[in-house]
């Protein structure tokens, strides 16, 4: 059994989860397997040379000494919550370190996550967003040269976003991104978060009726309900997350509301792991 299992939720643009996978090559913690999975729904039947998710995750599969496999989930409708259940069944993993696809990390970021791995905690590391000239400068040579993290080299190539987000010294020295609708911190989410298997499985998982934007609230909430404290990773499990696409204000789907935080409130997703249809299938 590979004690760790990364869940990598892909982004809409094949070229950022190429430089995700990218920036494993290097990991100091090398015992884990990867696991893609995505919300979009590609072309059964791609032409020749076509960039897609399958062929991102093919490439990284034939060339990363670990096991990477692309999760489709089974049923509908098929979301962020449908998406990472599927992928928390297909792994037998112990511990489970959650991250956006869109999103680059150092070397040290495994095993940052599992350096706060303990029982009763869950662990979060913050997201940093980048602008378009950092995003459209970040390449493979970037990655494998550690420029990408080099404060430096951020500063030269965009002065205005390295006045905005950084302090001057450290990278992980930022400013706390919030979530507009939350009235506390956001300790959960899924572009860069970890836990022990057994305690997602406790709270049935991810509930697949609540909306994308909502999910990492609601997990959050819930582990929190059943008992768990969420813990920061440190600077390594801090990521750099590329600019999206321009995609349409989401509105949401009139999913379910998150749970609440609250002394004995809600704890099992109403429909999570075990209302996923059997069979997932790992490609």
């Amino acid at each position: 059994m590979t004690p760790v299992a990364l869940l990598v939720h892909a982004p809409a643009l094949p070229d950022h989860l190429d430089l995700c996978l990218a920036a494993l090559y290097g990991q100091t913690f090398q015992e884990f397997e990867i696991l893609v999975t995505d919300t979009a729904i590609e072309p059964a039947d791609e032409s020749v040379g076509a960039w897609g998710h399958d062929q991102v995750v093919k490439h990284h599969a034939n060339h990363l000494t670990q096991n990477v496999r692309h999760i489709h989930a089974p049923g509908g409708p098929l979301n962020l919550g449908r998406a990472l259940n599927a992928a928390v069944l297909s792994t037998d993993a112990e511990y489970l370190i959650f991250l956006g696809g869109n999103c680059i990390v150092q070397p040290g970021f495994i095993a940052g996550h599992l350096e706060v791995a303990d029982y009763g905690y869950f662990a979060h590391g913050e997201t940093l967003a980048l602008d378009a000239p950092l995003t459209n400068a970040i390449d493979a040579a970037a990655l494998g040269t550690g420029q990408a993290f080099d404060e430096q080299w951020l500063q030269a190539v965009s002065p205005q976003w390295h006045a905005r987000h950084l302090r001057g010294s450290a990278l992980g020295m930022v400013k706390r991104w919030l979530q507009k609708d939350t009235p506390g911190l956001q300790y959960w989410n899924c572009e860069s978060s970890s836990c022990f298997r057994a305690d997602l499985l406790a709270i049935d998982g991810f509930d697949m009726d609540v909306d994308d934007w909502r999910v990492d609230r609601d997990v959050a909430n819930r582990l929190q309900n059943n008992g768990h404290e969420p813990v920061a990773t440190g600077v390594d499990g801090n990521v750099l997350r590329l600019l999206n696409a321009a995609v349409p204000a989401s509105t949401g789907r009139g999913g379910r509301l998150p749970a609440t935080l609250e002394p004995g409130g809600e704890v099992m997703a109403v429909a999570g792991l075990a209302q996923l249809s059997p069979g997932s299938k790992a490609a």
